[in-house]
């Protein structure tokens, strides 16, 4: 597919986080059908915000593990993220993206650790 680039900036944006969304959503259905079909049923990518936004923070936390991988993708994926964190684009989306990274600090915390 193509995306115009006549269209505003906001409209690129959000075309290209619904494909990558779709993206992925196709991967999980190729890993597994049953779970792929329950997340793509209704075709709509606000109802599947968690889904989402984990998958989102085991790529961040996958860099933030291994700094020598993702060396490229990872800078494209936080534009991406942070783009999507403006809120016109929030509004047209329908959903946050972004969930802060879960520390060991945090996980404790919030357990009385």
């Amino acid at each position: 597919d193509i995306i115009s680039y006549h269209t505003n900036k906001a409209k690129r944006i959000v075309a290209q986080v619904k494909e990558v969304c779709a993206i992925l959503s196709g991967l999980l259905v190729a890993a597994n059908y049953r779970e792929g079909q329950a997340l793509i049923k209704d075709r709509e990518f606000k109802h599947n915000e968690h889904f989402f936004q984990r998958l989102f923070e085991v790529a961040r936390r996958h860099k933030i593990m291994c700094p020598e991988k993702m060396r490229s993708e990872y800078g494209s994926l936080v534009y991406m993220l942070q783009d999507t964190t403006i809120p016109e684009i929030e509004d047209m989306l329908q959903f946050k993206c972004v969930l802060p990274v879960q520390t060991a600090f945090d996980f404790l915390e919030k357990r009385g650790g």
